[in-house]
């Protein structure tokens, strides 16, 4: 769980520099200093970042679940809070 943690925060932060990227290489191609595919694999890479995310978040929710389970204390609060999370 802890890992799950330190994981969706790394990508949080992967995820505000590849915006971050993503604005310079557009930026850049305003310019004529890049080209569309540069803004094609900025791109990319934002949504796989995005992606990753995403699955980390998924994971981290799934292992706390199951922690719970298998300490014998998930409840309903449990689930609506993961439910929560979810939308």
């Amino acid at each position: 769980v802890v890992s799950g943690i330190a994981q969706v925060q790394a990508l949080q932060q992967a995820l505000a520099s590849g915006t971050s990227v993503l604005e310079a290489t557009k930026t850049g191609q305003e310019v004529g200093v890049r080209t569309n595919l540069d803004v094609l694999n900025a791109q990319q890479q934002l949504y796989a970042t995005r992606r990753d995310l995403y699955q980390a978040e998924y994971n981290f929710l799934l292992s706390k679940l199951r922690l719970k389970a298998a300490a014998g204390v998930l409840d309903v609060d449990g689930l609506i809070e993961v439910n929560q999370a979810l939308h």
